[in-house]
């Protein structure tokens, strides 16, 4: 045997004493028992116990009643720090995005976007990286800055499908202040019932005095209509006269968006009105057309077979609105 190998033995054996000697403690080997539970128990690297116990990295299992050594040798733990969710989303500013336009898409304010990015100005570029604060953030934040002096009392009339929740969502505010405002005894709500909905002032300036004042007093055809994702569609005869629904000007007239067929779009004081599958347009770019005046006629709406106008109500900056909305105001 050379010096080497007496050399490699004879400090496996001190190493051996030194965790033997240390052993004063031994576990007993219990059902259900795996080397990583009793290293877990004791607080250890399996290689600590492996160490004190050489004979048990010849054997693949554990005996019920085995004796273990438990080395007195203390690892210290890592603390694990908390994951927290972050408490935003990023988002890539796209072309025609504005910070009023993206606080929209989210649901929060503009302002609220402004000062989680610490933007110096409201000008943002195309492609630049934002923060957007997720919503529970955002109405964390308002609810601690917002006063009872600094909400607006709207009055909401429940619809078919609502419920507190859905109706909270809707105006960006909490379903329990709107029970606790209107003295609910229960989260029950009927249709038909009218409800205050407290919503902080600031919202309540850029989501209703911001909005252009539409007052439709007709659709622009007589019909049974479907709400769709842009609008209206109002099934008529084919033929059928179109009129406006507003005085204005027309800015466009023609058909080089397909999907629409012909198509009109006139400019009203603070917002337009758009009409879609025309079988005929009979005004033209330019021209000043008067509320209820015959604009178009009634067309077939393209791949359904059935006669049918397409009818849209958007700002001036393109947002699209809900022409239900606005139908019947005085």
């Amino acid at each position: 045997m050379n010096l080497f190998l007496v050399l490699v033995l004879g400090i496996s054996l001190l190493v051996g004493e030194a965790y033997s000697a240390k052993c004063r403690l031994y576990h007993k080997v219990r059902p259900g028992d795996s080397l990583w539970k009793i290293a877990d128990r004791y607080n250890l690297y399996i290689k600590d116990i492996l160490r004190a116990n050489p004979k048990l990295r010849k054997s693949k299992y554990l005996r019920v009643g085995q004796r273990i050594c438990i080395p007195h040798k203390k690892r210290v733990r890592k603390v694990k720090r908390k994951r927290y969710k972050k408490d935003y989303i990023v988002y890539r500013v796209r072309p025609g995005d504005s910070l009023r336009k993206i606080g929209e898409k989210f649901g929060i304010s503009w302002r609220e976007i402004k000062r989680f990015n610490r933007l110096r100005s409201n000008v943002i570029r195309v492609g630049q990286k934002l923060k957007i604060p997720r919503k529970s953030t955002a109405k964390r934040r308002a609810r601690r800055s917002y006063r009872r002096k600094d909400v607006v009392y709207v009055k909401y009339r429940v619809r078919r499908g609502d419920s507190l929740i859905k109706i909270a969502k809707k105006f960006g505010v909490s379903w329990r202040e709107i029970k606790r405002v209107n003295r609910l005894r229960s989260n029950i709500v009927r249709r038909g019932q009218l409800l205050k909905i407290p919503v902080p002032k600031s919202a309540f300036e850029r989501r209703y005095l911001d909005k252009p004042r539409i007052k439709l007093s007709f659709l622009p055809v007589e019909g049974k209509y479907t709400k769709v994702s842009r609008g209206l569609d109002i099934y008529a005869s084919c033929g059928d006269k179109v009129r406006a629904v507003d005085s204005g000007r027309v800015i466009y007239s023609g058909d080089d968006l397909t999907p629409y067929g012909n198509m009109i779009i006139v400019e009203h004081p603070g917002y337009l009105s758009i009409y879609a599958y025309n079988m005929q347009n009979l005004v033209d770019r330019g021209d000043r057309v008067s509320k209820g005046e015959v604009i178009a006629k009634v067309g077939l709406k393209p791949g359904s077979g059935r006669c049918a106008l397409h009818f849209e109500v958007r700002t001036k900056d393109g947002a699209v609105l809900n022409p239900l909305e606005y139908l019947g105001k005085k």
